[in-house]
């Protein structure tokens, strides 16, 4: 037996209530973590400077710097979750979380980078202040984009599928956002711009791998016979198993690679994006499923009832006692006609005499 054949004898429809309380517990796990960083910083999350506001320090040097020692020379200066982006010509761009740096400050920064790592270009120094505002502004556009992101994946799966269908869904979206959210808080990962461009390739890849086993249920509808609806259910995820998993670890293994050797800038949007793939493949096998399942029940219980009555209703068939009864009294007749009655033998003997 191979391991396709061992996976079509898999049950997960049966432990449904298993699969939602490991969901429910890593989601008050993340809310806790919320509450708990909402209380200390007063921020749910870790905002980055493009949220909560910050300094962009822009420094232009004559060679390659070395970022760990530009980073090991804003630790000292007490500026340890700066973030540091290298770019082209020689330049580094220093993001501080702090809307006013001391002028001070700032240029003992450049003469320890031009001391230390490289000679710095002062005539190409650039100090950039951005304020709260642009933060809101980023996050009401977020939250905006987030929603009609969510509006449209409903109508689209409602009108390729039905609307319990895109309601599992949106449900199993939510439980990803969940997730992944409250794994940022949990592990105070820094949030910035990319972070929106994360969370919407995290739900473009939950929603295709969601309508990957809604496709499949579909399909096996159109040819069922007398089999339930829970087996039918079943039977379509071991059959999409196997291919979801293949797409889920590739990608991790890519996300996994971007966190390991990406460096501090893109490490955010790839743990963010790690979490994301691997919540999303969980819920369009364990999530959005089960709960079709579970919607269908009451469904399935009307229609049990509906035969029943049906069958209650129905006259058994009774056999048919006229024939045998119409061949009693024929047959009789004909005895009757072949054996003469006493009386009329009575009457044709006084009649000879």
């Amino acid at each position: 037996m191979n391991f396709r054949d061992k996976i079509a004898r898999w049950n997960i429809v049966k432990h449904t209530k298993l699969w939602l309380l490991i969901s429910i517990v890593i989601i008050l796990v993340g809310i806790g973590a919320m509450v708990v960083n909402q209380v200390k910083t007063g921020y749910p999350l870790n905002f980055g400077i493009d949220f909560r506001g910050g300094t962009i320090i822009s420094v232009t040097c004559e060679k390659t710097p070395d970022i760990s020692a530009v980073r090991k020379i804003l630790a000292s200066e007490g500026y340890k979750n700066a973030i540091v982006q290298e770019s082209s010509g020689n330049k580094i761009s220093i993001k501080v979380n702090a809307e006013a740096v001391n002028p001070d400050t700032v240029n003992k920064i450049i003469t320890e980078i031009s001391t230390k790592v490289s000679k710095v270009d002062k005539n190409k120094t650039g100090i950039t202040s951005i304020a709260p505002v642009i933060g809101k502004d980023l996050e009401k556009s977020g939250l905006i984009s987030l929603t009609l992101a969510l509006l449209f994946i409903l109508l689209y799966i409602t009108m390729r599928f039905t609307f319990k269908f895109a309601l599992a869904t949106i449900l199993a979206l939510f439980h990803d956002m969940l997730v992944t959210l409250g794994m940022l808080a949990l592990l105070r990962i820094e949030l910035n711009a990319p972070f929106i461009g994360a969370f919407l390739t995290i739900m473009t890849y939950s929603v295709e791998d969601s309508v990957v086993v809604m496709d499949r249920i579909r399909e096996n509808l159109k040819f069922r016979t007398k089999e339930t609806f829970p087996a039918l259910v079943n039977r379509s995820i071991t059959e999409v198993w196997v291919r979801s998993m293949n797409t889920s670890i590739t990608t991790f293994f890519a996300s996994f690679s971007l966190v390991v050797f990406g460096g501090p800038t893109l490490r955010d949007f790839s743990m963010t994006l790690m979490f994301g793939l691997l919540s999303g493949t969980y819920s369009s096998i364990y999530i959005a499923s089960p709960l079709l399942v579970l919607w269908n029940r009451g469904k399935e219980k009307e229609e049990k009832v509906a035969k029943k009555r049906v069958i209650s209703v129905s006259p058994e068939p009774q056999p048919n006692v006229n024939e045998p009864v119409a061949t009693q009294d024929s047959s009789a007749k004909k005895t009757s006609a072949k054996k003469p009655s006493r009386k009329k033998k009575k009457s044709k003997r006084k009649r000879k005499r």
